[in-house]
């Protein structure tokens, strides 16, 4: 008896050891990642466009749902979750993944249109032009929501399904089909992203003369098509590997690289010179 009881208890500080890493990386990441989105919305020497700070708005709200029960006290208590609370965190962890990919997407596109556009200006303030800023601002939520709704009719259809998963991390429905259709769905961006990535790189490398020749290379900073392509890398091997360790491997693996994503988000746009100049701004 007294084993057993020894034995519970270093599982349950296992687990409390294991819980502290992944909320530490997940508030790190989002406080990184608010304080570049505050930096790029007030500082008047930092001008992103509206796909980049869309793009850390879906990283805040990646970390909201995967946090939600530290924010609710209902994390390391021995009974279960309110049925409510944790179906509305396993909708929004499942479709967390697809959002950011969608916005990593709508980031990656827009810098295909800068480009083009560099290559070959259109006319402005074109019906197209509109449209593209609208499905590059919208496409992320309405595929997000799609998730969300769907995953929340299978979790109210399968009640017993949801669950605090092992590790008190997060609320999960125990069917395996939204994890599934989640890692399909975000293996194909993602697999698109890259290949967009390549061509990008490729369409820069022949034209990057006439580009620096023309007055119109200040639209396309080269260090973000880099930042850019590094982060789409990097979500490729870390979501990828993420699913691979969730998959019976090793759920810490697992869901130390999903909370070490905005981390690395933070680290990869928020390290831009403007925006450190202003962090540091008793330097100048």
């Amino acid at each position: 008896m007294y084993m057993l009881k020894r034995t519970s208890s270093m599982a349950q500080d296992q687990q409390h050891a294991e819980l502290k890493v992944f909320l530490t990386f997940q508030f790190t990441g989002a406080v990184g990642l608010l304080a570049v989105l505050l930096t790029a919305l007030f500082a008047p020497k930092v001008y992103r466009h509206f796909t980049w700070l869309n793009f850390c708005i879906t990283w805040l709200i990646y970390c909201i749902s995967y946090t939600l029960l530290a924010f609710s006290g209902q994390q390391t208590r021995p009974e279960p979750p309110a049925y409510p609370l944790c179906l509305t965190q396993a909708s929004l962890i499942y479709a967390a993944p697809v959002l950011v990919a969608m916005s990593t997407f709508s980031l990656v596109l827009q810098l295909w249109f800068t480009l083009s556009n560099a290559l070959q200006p259109p006319p402005k303030g074109t019906r197209r032009e509109y449209l593209r800023n609208g499905f590059l601002l919208l496409a992320p939520y309405i595929m997000w929501l799609g998730f969300i709704v769907a995953i929340l009719v299978i979790g109210t259809r399968h009640p017993d399904k949801v669950e605090r998963a092992g590790g008190l991390v997060y609320c999960t429905i125990k069917t395996g089909t939204p994890g599934n259709v989640t890692a399909v769905f975000v293996a194909v961006i993602l697999l698109v992203m890259v290949g967009l990535d390549v061509y990008i790189g490729t369409v820069l490398y022949k034209n990057w003369r006439a580009l620096r020749g023309s007055d119109r290379p200040g639209k396309i900073p080269f260090s973000l098509i880099v930042r850019v392509a590094i982060f789409s890398f990097v979500c490729v091997v870390g979501i990828g590997c993420a699913f691979v360790f969730l998959s019976n491997i090793s759920f810490f693996a697992g869901n130390t690289i999903i909370a070490l994503m905005p981390v690395i988000a933070f680290l990869v746009f928020g390290t831009q010179r403007d925006i450190l100049s202003v962090w540091l701004f008793w330097r100048r």
